[in-house]
């Protein structure tokens, strides 16, 4: 059970909060995976293996649908910014936070909630440590990776790439992160390429830096 098993008591915050990070690192790779089967690119030729890990890969990962984000995401880059994209708002005047809050909406319904708190208690009860320290555990190890796996996904690869600026609002979108592939890859998985992700949706996202090299269109505007 990894992270969940470590004595809390006997763990300094110098540590604590490394692995709490790689935690969120590890769970949001498990949204990438899904990402990626939902473009057909995990494995191409075999269909129906594509589409068991992603369905696998966003049930871990916050018990999500995965034909439901399959078909809002095709609807995305379908109609990317405009009324009927699922995932944008357009008005410059809402704030970052009301964006998320409404994205959070969208996808957290009671069926995942209802997935996640159920494996969350289930956890607590496997843990070998008493109640407190089991809850605590799952708190910082479960809960909160997510959360900031969420705001972690939501801003590197929604509000940064295709929100509008009211002081420029003709500068181009989407548009990408402008850092070298190392911190693009601590970022989000090479989401911060995300003009690069939207000219090329079947570019599996770690040969994002590759095209982003390549493309005189992905400089941000």
């Amino acid at each position: 059970m990894g992270c969940l098993s470590l004595n809390l008591d006997l763990l300094p915050i110098s540590t604590l909060i490394p692995l709490v990070l790689l935690r969120t690192f590890v769970q949001t790779g498990l949204f990438i995976i899904g990402h990626d089967a939902m473009h057909g690119t995990l494995s191409p030729n075999r269909s129906k293996l594509n589409n068991f890990i992603g369905t696998a890969s966003l049930i871990l990962y916050a018990g999500l649908s995965y034909q439901r984000c399959k078909s809002n995401h095709d609807l995305h880059h379908l109609k990317a910014e405009t009324e009927r994209d699922p995932d944008y708002l357009n008005h410059p005047d809402h704030s970052a936070l009301r964006w998320f809050w409404d994205f959070l909406r969208r996808y957290m319904s009671v069926r995942p909630l209802t997935i996640l708190i159920s494996c969350w208690l289930v956890l607590i009860t496997l843990i070998p440590s008493t109640g407190q320290q089991a809850i605590l555990s799952v708190t910082l190890f479960c809960t909160l990776p997510l959360i900031l796996s969420a705001l972690q996904l939501f801003f590197v690869g929604t509000w940064f790439p295709h929100h509008l600026n009211k002081n420029n609002p003709h500068r181009q979108t989407p548009r990408s992160l402008t850092v070298h592939p190392l911190l693009s890859f601590a970022a989000c998985y090479h989401f911060g390429y995300h003009r690069e992700h939207h000219l090329s949706p079947s570019t599996p996202w770690f040969d994002l830096p590759r095209l982003r090299q390549r493309s005189p269109l992905s400089q941000t505007a």
